[in-house]
């Protein structure tokens, strides 16, 4: 709050007697900067929220927000999660890309886009109705992706796992990676 404002708060009698170095200014003028630490984290509250933005903590917690956590190193202490770092820039994008991802959740598009966000690599494909060697097998998925993701499999099964219909199965030992894929 500005000092004209306060100073516009007060009753007639008192805005007559404030005069530079009196008591009631130098209360006035500690009140007016009381309020500036908050002010100024109000005037930055879109970046608080933005995932590109923010802070590494900030994007764990965000991350939270949006059901994406279970991707974050910290929660993978029984070898189930994915290898994300808390302020990582995928873990950015995923944070940012939520609304999108989430309305493709459990179709070959999502689970592509998904998958290329995570790793930062493009050229994922996902075949439906088939095992690895191009038989048909209902109800299952097999998952292709570019040799350079190879470093990332772990992740790449947990956002498979996580990501696929419900009703799909995925056999983490038919994961292919190729190049040029």
């Amino acid at each position: 709050m500005k000092r004209a404002d306060l100073d516009a708060l007060l009753p007639a009698v008192f805005q007559d007697s404030v005069a530079e170095g009196n008591p009631l200014d130098a209360i006035l003028e500690t009140a007016a900067r009381l309020p500036e630490p908050d002010e100024a984290v109000l005037d930055s509250m879109d970046r608080l929220f933005d995932p590109r933005r923010t802070s590494d903590n900030m994007v764990a917690f965000l991350a939270a927000w949006v059901d994406l956590d279970r991707f974050l190193t910290r929660r993978s202490a029984d070898n189930t999660g994915g290898e994300l770092l808390s302020g990582s820039g995928p873990l950015r994008e995923l944070c940012a890309a939520a609304a999108e991802l989430s309305r493709h959740r459990g179709t070959r598009r999502g689970l592509i886009r998904f998958l290329e966000i995570a790793t930062g690599h493009r050229g994922f494909q996902v075949k439906e109705n088939r095992d690895r060697d191009g038989n048909e097998r209902p109800f299952h998925l097999v998952v292709t992706a570019p040799a350079e993701a190879e470093p990332l499999a772990k992740l790449i099964h947990a956002v498979v796992a996580y990501e696929k219909p419900a009703y799909v199965t995925y056999d983490p030992n038919e994961l292919r990676f190729e190049q040029g894929s």
